[in-house]
């Protein structure tokens, strides 16, 4: 595999991450090295080839200002792969505490052919608790000559006491214009001639991650030959534009829910992927949305959908709307479903479903709000709301992010479940107010981490979490029934009617 061929063999050679490279270059040309190290990030970043660099580094005989030489017999050792002090464990393999206890139990003798003992412990996040408990004093006092590099993907997952006895590093996602170099270098020394469009394509489509990056560009070598034109690499990458995510993007702007509504099953009727159609949709709509904000004269790819946004005086706000429900869109239950994408459309051009208030004493009910506007308060009692009313902006976002968190982690998103609600999610707070202390503090120490990120996914900013205690409603909305295809229309957006629909 390319990715292993190319991979850094020195601090140098590692791309995206200047701002941690930098700090442990400096860390060892002072001899400032720590017992314990916490390498976070997205896969394929970097972290675990950071790792190994560090190994030579704590190992070389021929330091040269915090770069390891790679001539030295660490250092090849370490690069060939048999250095017997450089212990590489998979937690997701070993990761009871009985590993934990092995572990333990060797550290004490001496290294054999480095002179510091390494122990890179990737997906550290796997372990469990108990192994977590077993490892917690080694990793505070370790022998003098063993070191620590726990890699993971799931920060969120690694328990606080663990985080305070490690320097902690956050890898970032490779930027495009890092990994276009690094694809390019790898091409012509490898004999691939790729376009740079296509080079960037593949950027794009790896998310920063660099391993994702290669391994695409191998893919897209071994479908087309060593010559791959800018069309074969977006053929292979499933990118070839659809027109109608275009049409689809121009019919939300227009306000036209049957149009949009029309394009989604048409799509789905000819077989195409929902959930890549509507990512290039958000694509297509966020492209808008940046030429809107700038406000400048129409120009670019889609000219045409910007003057439509401008003479309608669509403002941020509506396709910011647009953008953020059809990124809700959830297509796992059935990837080929028109549902996910209609319900999106109709959210983002109706708003948020409306609660009918209480009838007048004449038996008329109030007209519903107009579009844009939220149902209930967050503040107002729920008495006078049926227990079959559509959940209120804030109800809904309650529930994803219960939803979402729970995917990552089921015990600590128990915490939110049916023990708090929404006090206010505008600007950079998500504000959240709880009904008993004891789940108030249990969010805003264990879960605060949890809940930030997953916020933010929904959300679509960055947002920090603010918890206040408030009193429980007099009534609360009673929860629905159901068996398990009632909860999966509900999670595709589908709501229950008639008078057994609870």
């Amino acid at each position: 595999m390319l990715y292993g061929k190319y991979r850094p063999r020195g601090f140098d050679e590692v791309v995206g991450q200047d701002h941690i490279i930098t700090t442990l270059r400096n860390a060892l040309a002072t001899g400032q090295i720590a017992h314990a190290y916490l390498f976070s990030g997205p896969r394929g970043t970097g972290k675990t080839t950071t790792a190994r660099i560090l190994a030579k580094a704590v190992n070389c005989k021929n330091l040269a200002n915090g770069e390891p030489c790679g001539a030295c017999e660490p250092c090849l050792a370490i690069a060939r792969g048999n250095a017997f002090d450089l212990i590489e464990m998979d937690a997701a393999s070993n990761r009871g505490i009985d590993d934990v206890r092995e572990l333990r139990e060797k550290i004490a003798f001496a290294p054999s052919d480095l002179s510091k003992k390494v122990y890179l412990l990737d997906e550290a996040h796997m372990l469990t608790q108990g192994a977590w408990n077993a490892l917690l004093k080694t990793l505070e006092e370790p022998p003098p000559h063993a070191i620590f590099i726990l890699a993971t993907t799931e920060f969120h997952q690694v328990p606080a006491t663990i985080v305070s006895r490690c320097q902690r590093y956050d890898f970032h996602r490779i930027p495009n214009d890092a990994i276009v170099p690094l694809l390019r270098r790898i091409a012509a020394a490898e004999g691939f001639r790729i376009p740079d469009e296509g080079l960037l394509a593949i950027a794009i489509q790896s998310r920063g991650g660099g391993r994702d990056a290669i391994t695409l560009m191998e893919q897209v070598v071994a479908r087309y030959g060593e010559a791959p034109s800018t069309e074969d690499v977006l053929e292979s990458l499933g990118l070839v534009q659809d027109e109608r995510s275009v049409r689809l993007a121009e019919a939300l702007i227009a306000d036209d829910l049957g149009a949009a509504i029309g394009i989604a099953r048409e799509v789905a009727d000819d077989g195409v992927a929902m959930a890549r159609f509507t990512r290039a949709t958000i694509d297509v709509l966020r492209d808008v949305l940046l030429q809107v904000v700038r406000g400048g004269a129409p120009g670019g790819t889609h000219a045409s959908l910007v003057a439509a946004a401008q003479r309608r005086g669509m403002g941020v706000r509506p396709l910011t709307m647009a953008v953020a429900e059809l990124a809700k869109a959830d297509f796992r239950l059935d990837p080929g479903s028109p549902v996910p994408l209609e319900v999106a459309c109709a959210n983002a051009l109706l708003g948020p479903a409306m609660v009918e208030t209480p009838q007048s004493s004449q038996g008329a009910a109030a007209p519903q709000q107009s579009r844009g506007t939220q149902g209930r308060s967050v503040g107002e009692s729920p008495v006078s709301i049926p227990a079959d009313a559509p959940l209120s902006r804030e109800e809904r976002f309650l529930k994803d992010l219960y939803n979402r968190c729970r995917i990552v982690n089921v015990p600590l998103a128990g915490w939110l479940n049916g023990s708090c609600e929404v006090v206010s999610m505008e600007g950079e707070e998500l504000e959240l107010g709880f009904y008993k202390p004891v789940h108030m503090n249990k969010v805003s120490t264990d879960c605060r981490a949890l809940v930030e990120e997953q916020a933010a996914e929904l959300l679509g900013r960055p947002v920090t979490l603010k918890v206040r205690l408030i009193e429980r409603a007099a009534t609360q909305r009673r929860a629905p029934k159901g068996g398990h295809l009632v909860e999966a229309a509900r999670a595709m957006g589908a709501m229950p009617v008639g008078k057994d629909s609870d």
